[in-house]
C-alpha cells in the first residue's frame, strides 16, 4: 500500500486526540516533551517536563533503558501515579527516535477485569452484610421493646411496695419518733432514705422506659412561665431546706402564655433544682429563673457547687451519664435525670445545655420556642 500523508495525518491526529491510549515522546534523558491529550487527561498537564521515574510507580528499569538507548520491543507492565490519586496499570512498547523515546501505553484490560471481578465480588459481600445487619437490627428492634416492656412492668410493680415503705417508715416516725431510742430513729429514717432514692429510680425508669418507647404524649395547655416557676418552687424548696441550702427564685412573667405541658415542665425544672441541691453544700445557694426573649423562653438553674469539667459537660446529657462530681450527701442516681430532661425539653422543640467552670457552679438552662401563633387562653 503505497504512503498516504493524508492518512498519516489523520491517524496522528486520532493518536494525540481521541486514541484512548498513552503517548508519551522522552527526550535522551527519559524527560517527556509532549503528551497527546489522553496522556495529560490521565496523569495531568504537569506530567510535561517530568522523568519517567518520576511518573511511574515502582519502576527502576525504564529510566536506565532509556537513557541507555537499548529499546526493547516486548510489552512491559507499568503502574502510573495518576491525577486521581490511585495508579492505574498499563502495558508500555518503546520504540527508538533520532532524539529520544517513544512510549506508547495502553490499558491493561486483563488487570481491569480481575479488578472489575474483585469489585462485583466485594459488592456482593456488601450486600450480604447489609441484609445481615438489616436483619440484626430488627432484632435488635424487637428485643428493645421487650426490654422496654419488662422494665415498665418491673418499674411500675416496684413503685407500690416501695411507696407503702416510705409511708410507713414516715408514720412511725412522725407518731412513734420522739418514744424510739436514737439508734431505732435512725434505722428508720436510713429506711425512708433508701426507700426514697429507690423511688426515684422507678419513676426515672418508667419515664425512660415511656420515652424509648415513643410515646411520651404532650398534653399542651396555655400556660405562664410564673404557673411552672411557682409549682416547681414550692417542692424544691423543701428539697433544699432538708440540706440547709437556700432557694432563690427570680420573679417571672405571669402574663405571656405558651402551649406546653406545664406537667412535665415542671418535672424538667424539679430535675434541674434536685441535680443542683445534690451537688451544693449546707449554707449554698441555688437559683431558680426565667426570661422571655423574642423567639423563645429560656429557664435557668444556678448553683454553686463544684462546677463541671469541658469533657464532662459534653456527654452530661446521654443515658448513665455522671457528672463527674460526688454528691455533697452520697445521694445515689443512675444518670438518667438529665436524659429525660432533654428528651422532654425537645419533645417541646426546645434545647438544653450547661454552662459551667471547674470549681465555679453550674447553671442548666433549657429554651422554649414561642410559636408563630400564640396559644390563648380558654374563655371562662
Amino acid at each position: 500500500m503505497p504512503f498516504d500523508p493524508a492518512l498519516a495525518e489523520a491517524a496522528l491526529a486520532y493518536l494525540m486526540e481521541t486514541a484512548p491510549v498513552l503517548v508519551l515522546r522522552l527526550d535522551a534523558q527519559g524527560r517527556v516533551v509532549a503528551a497527546n491529550e489522553r496522556s495529560r487527561k490521565v496523569l495531568g498537564a504537569e506530567v510535561l517536563g517530568r522523568t519517567l521515574a518520576e511518573v511511574v510507580v515502582d519502576f527502576t528499569s525504564a529510566p536506565d533503558l532509556v537513557a541507555s538507548g537499548s529499546h526493547d520491543q516486548s510489552e512491559r507492565l507499568l503502574s502510573l501515579n495518576t491525577v486521581s490519586g490511585l495508579p492505574e496499570s498499563f502495558l508500555f512498547r518503546f520504540l527508538a527516535l533520532p532524539d529520544g523515546t517513544l512510549a506508547l501505553g495502553s490499558p491493561d484490560f486483563d488487570e481491569q477485569a480481575r479488578l472489575q471481578s474483585e469489585l462485583l465480588g466485594l459488592t456482593r459481600e456488601l450486600n450480604n452484610l447489609t441484609r445481615q445487619l438489616h436483619q440484626s437490627n430488627a432484632e435488635l428492634r424487637e428485643l428493645n421493646q421487650l426490654k422496654n416492656q419488662f422494665l415498665g412492668m418491673a418499674a411500675h410493680d416496684l413503685r407500690k411496695p416501695v411507696g407503702v415503705i416510705m409511708t410507713y417508715s414516715e408514720f412511725v416516725l412522725d407518731e412513734a419518733g420522739p418514744e424510739l431510742p436514737a439508734e431505732h430513729r435512725k434505722f428508720l429514717q436510713t429506711c425512708l432514705a433508701a426507700a426514697t432514692g429507690m423511688k426515684r429510680l422507678i419513676d426515672d425508669f418508667l419515664d425512660v422506659a415511656v420515652i424509648e418507647s415513643g410515646k411520651l404524649g404532650l398534653e399542651l395547655a396555655p400556660a405562664t412561665a410564673a404557673e411552672i416557676v411557682a409549682a416547681a418552687a414550692e417542692i424544691g424548696r423543701l428539697v433544699a431546706k432538708k440540706k440547709q441550702i437556700l432557694l432563690v427564685v427570680a420573679p417571672a412573667d405571669g402574663t405571656r402564655r405558651l402551649g406546653v405541658d406545664a406537667a412535665k415542665l415542671q418535672q424538667v425544672v424539679l430535675n434541674l433544682l434536685g441535680n443542683a441541691v445534690e451537688h451544693s453544700q449546707p449554707g449554698q445557694r441555688v437559683w431558680l429563673s426565667s426570661q422571655w426573649e423574642d423567639q423563645s423562653l429560656t429557664f435557668a438553674v444556678r448553683d454553686e457547687g463544684p462546677g463541671l469539667k469541658p469533657e464532662t459537660q459534653a456527654r452530661l446529657f446521654q443515658p448513665f451519664a455522671q457528672g463527674g462530681t460526688r454528691k455533697t450527701a452520697g445521694e445515689r442516681s443512675v444518670g438518667l435525670g438529665l436524659l429525660i430532661t432533654r428528651k422532654i425539653v425537645e419533645a417541646h422543640g426546645g434545647r438544653v445545655w450547661v454552662e459551667s467552670i471547674a470549681g465555679q457552679g453550674a447553671t442548666f438552662r433549657f429554651a422554649l420556642p414561642v410559636p408563630p401563633q400564640p396559644v390563648t387562653p380558654p374563655l371562662a
